[in-house]
């Protein structure tokens, strides 16, 4: 009896080691935003190396993650699928649920003074 109950115990914990390690084989590694300043076309340009870009913005597991290096006041964020036009958007908001379909999506961050922030990332 105590080899059926050992076996069988084994049996349960080999099923939760393959069941946990396939979930972690699924997860995605994360994905960085290279975000860009938009120009409002009254600016004067400068080289790239050279600009603030104060948040970051990363993709991972369904969700787009915002992370403020400096005050930024009050945001926006809309992230648009470029083929489908299918928007998410939230205002203040450091996460941001979005579709995990395949596909080529347009971030946008717009701050409070009207700064525009952009990037894309691909499914």
């Amino acid at each position: 009896m105590k080899r059926i109950l050992g076996f069988v115990m084994l049996l349960f914990s080999l099923h939760f080691i393959a069941v946990t390690a396939n979930a972690e084989v699924q997860k995605e590694e994360p994905q960085d935003v290279k975000l860009e300043k938009g120009h409002s076309g009254n600016e004067n340009t400068h080289p790239r190396s050279l600009l603030n870009i104060p948040i970051v913005c990363t993709y991972m597991d369904g969700a787009i993650q915002l992370s403020l290096l400096e005050e930024v006041g009050d945001w926006e964020v809309t992230v648009t699928n470029q083929l489908t036009s299918e928007e998410w958007s939230a205002t203040n908001s450091l996460l941001l649920n979005v579709s995990t379909a395949s596909g080529t999506y347009l971030v946008q961050i717009v701050t409070e003074d009207g700064t525009l922030y952009y990037g894309t990332y691909t499914l």
